[in-house]
């Protein structure tokens, strides 16, 4: 039958959703902004003895604001879409906490942690060479709030400066400055490097999710789906949101990525009260999908969210329906030839009298009892052909391979098939082969019977067509679901045709649409095809005729396996 190669799904890289970044970066604004609030007070106190002005209001006031933008910004992430946003978001934090320590001392404020935290945060979440821009806007940040301070241009009143000389004097200003910048390069280097191990174990969790054969998909507790790998996409058929990556398909509530009727039951197991849960499930192209569901449980043992884990079990179906085929095989080719030794004995003797009787009749001048003795010869001959196929379907033997020229095996079922006496009036038949074909790994005889089966069936299919016409092609396969080089056989008619229902069911053993036939030929085309490891494939429609094709490989891996070995041929 007709096989198709399912392609693997490719590995793909994802990194972690833009939105649930967002919500990242909105927690550790929140901490910041705890953070700052602490350093304000920290300064403050310090100022104690002092007249800071109102420097406390302006402080608060900054902190105020700063926290209110936090809680709007942290409301609207889950609607970010780009990438861009999130270094909006850390330019934010660069300048409010900017703002905050040229309020406190400047390069000499203990809020010059705060940019090292924004630094850190930056690589863990920006791409490609922002990590390297972020230090270097952090730098010129610094660099900005030294020089207004060298330049008298600052928020501390005289009388704090007089008493706090560190924060204003030229030299400390400058060595702090240095210091801090030197600093934030140190940390961004180590984010980076922190960054990179944990990019390196999400792409290697990745892969190893997707090279496991099984579909994967994850939601959290509210629904929403932040993990699914390729063999998921591929056996749910979920390339239908386009051709988007992996990780636009995630960051979505499970009901729009599992929308549409055919994934209904599905979208239900999943949302389902009961946990574990395990159902079998006939996806798309004719799978057979086995779900499981399981809760996804944390440290603590608190819910994080569901599983989703999808297996394909139509191989082991193909599998068990072979195994079950060949034993009901095996049993009927036992029956098959204790019946045909039985038959043949008693066939050859009675085909012999019904001979003898016709020459009889033929030597007196009884043409009509001589037109029935060969009647019942040739009904002889075509049970013996039935008793032959009995026994050819239950000793088939494994191909004696070798290298097989196809045009001389061309020529003879050519002129066999021309000397046929039941052909149809009027028949054209074709039989050809390309000059670049190549020889084939095969064995000659079975190949033979191939072919002769394969023209017999097209006969049978024409004989009630008003120009029938049969054709036989060998040429090179261009393209075939074999790998390496492969030769077509092509055996085409302008017959009776074949119906779709019936189509798959035309190469079981005993199964024919002729009401004489012995549902054998094509049963013994389709095993030889097997045993030679090509492909065989159909295609029909009823009153237009059928065309029946065959790759064989060139070089078989038998073959291949048998030179590796040692062997000459």
């Amino acid at each position: 039958m007709p096989s198709s190669v399912t392609p693997r799904a490719t590995p793909v890289q994802r990194p972690a959703t833009l939105s649930s970044q967002a919500r990242l970066i909105s927690l550790f604004r929140l901490l910041l902004v705890v953070l700052a609030l602490y350093v304000c007070v920290l300064f403050i106190s310090s100022l104690r003895g002092t007249n800071p002005g109102r420097l406390p209001l302006g402080l608060g006031i900054l902190v105020v604001a700063v926290a209110c933008s936090a809680g709007a910004i942290a409301m609207w992430s889950a609607y970010i879409r780009h990438r861009w946003v999130l270094a909006f978001h850390l330019v934010f934090d660069l300048a409010w906490v900017g703002l905050v320590i040229y309020g406190t001392g400047g390069v000499a404020s203990t809020g010059v942690v705060l940019l090292f935290a924004v630094v850190l945060i930056g690589n863990l979440v920006l791409p490609g060479v922002a990590p390297f821009l972020l230090p270097t806007v952090a730098g010129l940040v610094l660099s900005l709030q030294a020089a207004l301070y060298l330049g008298d241009n600052h928020p501390i009143p005289p009388e704090v400066a007089s008493a706090r000389p560190d924060l204003v004097g030229t030299n400390r200003i400058l060595g702090n400055l240095a210091l801090q910048v030197g600093a934030i390069f140190v940390v961004d280097l180590l984010g980076q490097f922190l960054a990179r191990r944990l990019r390196e174990q999400q792409r290697y969790t990745g892969e190893v999710l997707d090279q496991l054969g099984e579909g994967v998909l994850a939601i959290d507790r509210a629904g929403i789906v932040v993990y699914v790998n390729a063999e998921a996409v591929r056996l749910l058929d979920l390339h239908r949101h386009g051709d988007s990556p992996l990780a636009d398909l995630t960051d979505q509530p499970v009901e729009r990525l599992l929308s549409g009727d055919a994934l209904a039951p599905v979208l239900v197991l999943i949302q389902g009260e009961r946990l574990p849960a395990l159902e079998r499930f006939d996806g798309f192209a004719g799978r057979s999908l086995v779900l499981r569901v399981t809760g996804l449980v944390g440290a603590n043992g608190r819910p994080l969210g569901r599983t989703l884990l999808i297996a394909d079990e139509t191989r082991l179906r193909i599998l068990e329906e072979n195994a079950r085929r060949s034993e009901h095989l095996a049993s009927l080719g036992e029956m098959a030839a204790g019946i045909a030794h039985e038959v043949r004995n008693p066939l050859t003797s009675l085909r012999g009298c019904a001979q003898e009787v016709a020459d009889i009749c033929t030597k007196l001048g009884n043409p009509d009892a001589a037109a029935l003795a060969g009647i019942m010869v040739d009904e002889s001959d075509r049970l013996g052909r039935i008793v032959g196929n009995f026994l050819s379907l239950s000793r088939m033997r494994d191909p004696q391979r070798e290298d097989v020229d196809l045009e001389p095996i061309i020529a003879s079922i050519e002129r066999l098939a021309q000397a046929r006496r039941d052909l149809p009036s009027g028949i054209a038949m074709v039989f050809s082969i390309t000059p670049d074909c190549p020889p084939i790994d095969a064995d000659a005889d079975q190949v033979r019977q191939l072919l002769a089966n394969l023209i017999n069936n097209a006969v049978d299919a024409v004989r009630a067509t008003p120009q029938p016409r049969i054709a036989c092609q060998v040429q090179m396969a261009r393209e075939s679901a074999l790998r390496g080089p492969a030769v077509r056989i092509t055996v085409a008619d302008n017959g009776t045709g074949i119906p779709m229902e019936l189509q798959e069911r035309i190469f079981t053993p005993f199964f024919s649409t002729k009401a004489q036939g012995t549902g054998l030929g094509l049963s013994l085309v389709n095993r030889i095809v097997r045993q030679h490891e090509g492909v065989l494939g159909l295609t029909s429609q009823p009153g237009q005729g059928t065309t029946i094709t065959i790759d064989l490989p060139a070089r078989t891996g038998t073959a291949d396996f048998r030179r590796a070995l040692g062997a000459q041929s």
